[in-house]
């Protein structure tokens, strides 16, 4: 009896790698297809992602077939976005908060009232099984276009679960932004009062990391950016180490106001593939009080992103917060998304 079924499980593993080989050997032969000289570079990468991202599934799900392995799916990074949309039965209610769950992600909304600052905070938690799962997206779907939409009509193009603000790129002339290994902005900002901002940068395993942005452009220009899954330019720096960013001398950051009372947004990572996004209405707050609340919710690291009016959830296609100033949308140049891989 235990001969057999040795015999059986040898089979079972020889055909899964058989079937791996072969998947191999398409992806070999559809990535010939991508460098024909009548594709250009743009849609190479493209090609060339979405059969890695095919291929990387297939494999998945036949071991997943063979083995009780946990079958991860992946999304390509790339710019375009996924083709089916969140399905409506996996939203409900749980108490006073607002999820979202399938076999890929897990959303977590709700709002508290911060009594010591007299504010309400809006809260989501996102855990996701794969990194391709953080997105982003920009107005009209082009990094180029002047154009700024609201965040709602953005968010409506991407088949998310939800959708946040993130650092509105194209308010200013600098900045370091890059996605999926394409540099699409390195222009650290040199400002005369404080030589750097602060850069929260995404790997390909959705950890952050977060970089002065002199020290980022020089090792972008040096290195390349194919270690770089996203980046976001705005800060300052919040929580580093799970404790909340002491700036020591520092007296001036020429973004966000931190030494201002304003209505803020976050970003901080929990654990790994967890991540918590926070708005804080008004009356506003300060830069030290927003990296307290960061870091007393568990994040190892957290990251200011663009506040005021630009602060927005996106949940069930609609607002979910209250939008701080004049409580309307703000038109903004791109947002943040997370989205399912089912």
């Amino acid at each position: 009896m235990e001969k057999n079924e040795k015999k059986t499980k040898f089979l079972r593993y020889f055909k899964t790698l058989l079937l791996a080989l072969l998947n191999l050997l398409l992806i070999s032969s559809l990535a010939v297809l991508a460098y024909s000289p009548s594709t250009n570079e743009t849609q190479l990468v493209m090609t060339k992602d979405l059969v890695s991202a095919y291929v990387s599934n297939e494999i998945n799900s036949i071991i997943s077939q063979t083995s009780d392995a946990e079958v991860v799916r992946m999304l390509p990074y790339d710019f375009s976005t996924p083709k089916s949309p969140p399905d409506p039965s996996h939203f409900f209610k749980d108490n006073n908060k607002t999820c979202y769950k399938d076999s890929t992600i897990e959303v977590v909304c709700w709002k508290e009232v911060s009594e010591t600052l007299r504010a309400e905070l809006c809260f989501a938690d996102i855990k996701i099984k794969h990194p391709s799962q953080f997105r982003r997206q920009w107005s009209l779907g082009d990094y180029n276009v002047t154009f700024n939409q609201y965040p709602t009509n953005i968010f409506a193009t991407t088949n998310g679960v939800i959708g946040m603000s993130s650092d509105f790129y194209k308010y200013r002339k600098f900045g370091i932004i890059v996605q999926y290994g394409n540099v699409i902005c390195n222009k650290p900002s040199n400002n005369s009062f404080q030589k750097y901002l602060d850069v929260l940068v995404i790997d390909y395993n959705g950890d952050f990391k977060i970089w002065k942005d002199y020290e980022l452009s020089d090792y972008i220009e040096k290195h390349g950016a194919d270690d770089i899954m996203l980046s976001f330019t705005f800060g300052p720096a919040l929580v580093e180490n799970n404790q909340p960013y002491d700036p020591g001398i520092e007296t001036y950051y020429p973004l966000g106001e931190p030494h201002m009372s304003a209505g803020r947004v976050a970003i901080g990572q929990l654990g790994k593939l967890h991540y918590l996004y926070c708005t804080f209405g008004l009356p506003g707050t300060f830069r030290e009080d927003m990296a307290k609340i960061m870091a007393d919710k568990g994040c190892i690291t957290a990251y200011n992103l663009d506040g005021g009016q630009t602060g927005t959830i996106v949940f069930k296609n609609e607002v979910y917060n209250t939008i701080a100033y004049i409580g309307e949308q703000r038109p903004m140049s791109d947002i943040m998304y997370f989205c399912s891989a089912e």
